[in-house]
């Protein structure tokens, strides 16, 4: 999982003074991370953030970038975070972990019409796949042993797809179907493989280090309450 404007989209989550903020990253990843009609950032990442943020008393500024400086910002800036971002081995130790916000689970699409039947992620090394940088759905597939076509921006593999440059697109069960239908110009697909546990899919918000304990735990324990009062299922079911 858009259209990447040259500048950052900016949202202020007016909470304390504004000069205290903390940097929240995100990229334009519908339905979870995405510019409303408003100019605002939503999605239920997002959605679930922002309470998370009110419940916690903590002020922040969402900014919207391509996901590779999103994703670099906050391991370079102390008072930054970034979602909805996969926790996995090798970020593990790079950032304080927030959450889970949200889930999805790695999938590998082809078109609607396409014959292609895969078993295993075996099946699939014959295929060209497309998938983009940064992106830690994609580095799980590599891992499977499937060679990627990587872009810098996820929505320029659905003409890839649509065209036949690629055979199947790895994206999330939730996103991808979103993806195609709000920004694939009548693309149709369908799943065709499911890859690795719901629990490699789960996203988060990854703190950079400089980041108080303090303020880690007022957030999750935030998120943990939205989860439990079910304002999460709320928020989801918007994006259904």
């Amino acid at each position: 999982m858009k259209h990447i404007t040259a500048f950052p989209l900016l949202f202020a989550v007016m909470l304390g003074s504004a000069a205290s903020a903390m940097t929240f990253t995100t990229e334009d990843y519908p339905p979870f991370n995405t510019k409303g009609s408003d100019g605002k950032v939503t999605g239920i990442s997002s959605e679930i953030v922002q309470e998370a943020l009110k419940r916690a008393g903590v002020s922040a500024n969402i900014e919207l970038l391509p996901w590779e400086r999103a994703l670099d910002m906050a391991k370079k800036q102390g008072d930054t975070c970034v979602y909805s971002a996969v926790r996995n081995a090798e970020r593990e130790k790079l950032f304080k972990w927030v959450g889970p916000l949200t889930g999805d689970q790695i999938t590998l699409f082809a078109k609607a019409d396409s014959t292609i039947s895969l078993s295993s992620a075996a099946d699939a090394k014959k295929y060209k796949v497309g998938a983009y940088n940064g992106d830690a759905y994609g580095d799980f597939a590599e891992k499977q042993g499937i060679k990627l076509e990587r872009v810098s921006n996820d929505v320029q593999n659905l003409p890839k797809l649509s065209s036949g440059r690629i055979d199947l697109w790895v994206a999330g069960a939730k996103s991808g179907p979103y993806k195609a239908a709000h920004e694939g110009a009548g693309l149709k697909i369908k799943p065709v493989l499911s890859l690795g546990d719901p629990k490699d899919s789960q996203m988060y918000l990854a703190c950079n280090p400089g980041v108080s304990d303090d303020v880690v735990k007022k957030l999750n324990d935030a998120v943990e309450a939205i989860r439990k009062d079910g304002t999460a299922d709320k928020i989801g079911k918007k994006y259904q």
